[in-house]
């Protein structure tokens, strides 16, 4: 069907994102005659499956734009692509419309307002690692019994490894300190209302969940994988730690706990370089300036 529509229409640019939608769009426009088929990578999967496709049906792409220069790295070493047919074109974030947005009443959520609270937010994956973060906080809470705040997880979001996350938080008896949301639309007002972002993953490309937590001004202590290292300075706009590194991600969210000042200093300091660098005007004019070249050069060569 999408063939057919491109054969019907004869677009100038074919634009797709993700693994999936790339190979179908790709086989689509194959022979068609198409001047520019553009594949959107957003992540650096490493997967075996995903670099053989890839392999396989890279003569058939013009063109990659990745979410970040260490997703562009990765996506050419495992493919066998050209760098020069890689153009790294960072997320963006509508910065004021999240500036505007009100904090969550922390009661809704089950919350006391001095509770510390350590938000969780995307897939219940393997690849996000939730049960890292559970495994953290629990050190946390035996080691800090006596804090003048209670430490609270939120997990936002939903996934395979839900059933487990709640096994694990029976069989610790931490259903007083984890609450499990499942999917919501007011993600931004639950991170206003919450002391700090933490995202483990294994791999990510430039995760738009700490864009928005830079933006809301939540405090983000994330895994030092692929983007999310070029999306944070360490000590200066987040924390980082190794993914898998149980022992350094409970390390920091302490620090968070014990000294939330410093926590607070890199969230502003992570909004303002969100401001100037990561709006969704210059995500626009870089695809518009990139599309456009493609096209000329097309033409040029036709």
């Amino acid at each position: 069907r999408l063939r057919r529509l491109l054969k019907t229409d004869r677009p100038q640019v074919v634009l797709s994102f993700l693994h999936h939608a790339n190979l179908a769009s790709r086989l689509a426009a194959w022979g068609l005659g198409i001047p520019a088929v553009v594949s959107g990578i957003r992540v650096a999967d490493r997967r075996f499956l995903v670099a053989a496709t890839e392999r396989l049906t890279r003569c058939c792409v013009d063109h990659y734009i990745a979410v970040s220069p260490s997703v562009a790295e990765t996506h050419a070493k495992l493919c066998g692509i050209d760098a020069a047919k890689i153009t790294a074109i960072p997320n963006g974030v509508d910065v004021e419309a999240i500036c505007r947005i009100n904090a969550a009443d922390r009661r809704t959520l089950g919350l006391e307002p001095d509770d510390f609270v350590i938000l969780c937010a995307g897939r219940l994956s393997e690849q996000k690692s939730p049960m890292d973060v559970l495994k953290a906080v629990s050190s946390l809470v035996r080691s800090h019994p006596n804090s003048a705040r209670s430490v609270k997880l939120l997990y936002v979001g939903d996934g395979p490894l839900r059933p487990a996350l709640e096994s694990e938080v029976q069989r610790q008896n931490l259903a007083s300190v984890v609450t499990l949301t499942g999917w919501r639309p007011d993600l931004i007002s639950i991170m206003k209302a919450a002391d700090v972002l933490v995202l483990a993953s294994a791999w990510e490309g430039a995760p738009n969940v700490i864009l928005e937590a830079q933006a809301a001004g939540l405090p983000v202590v994330a895994s030092s994988v692929d983007g999310c290292r070029e999306l944070i300075e360490e000590g200066v706009t987040g924390q980082l730690f190794s993914h898998g590194d149980v022992v350094k991600l409970t390390e920091l969210l302490e620090r968070q706990l014990t000294d939330p000042v410093t926590g607070r200093e890199m969230a502003e300091a992570a909004l303002e370089s969100v401001r100037t660098s990561s709006t969704w005007n210059s995500v626009v004019d870089a695809y518009n300036h990139r599309l456009r070249t493609l096209l000329d050069r097309a033409q040029e060569t036709a």
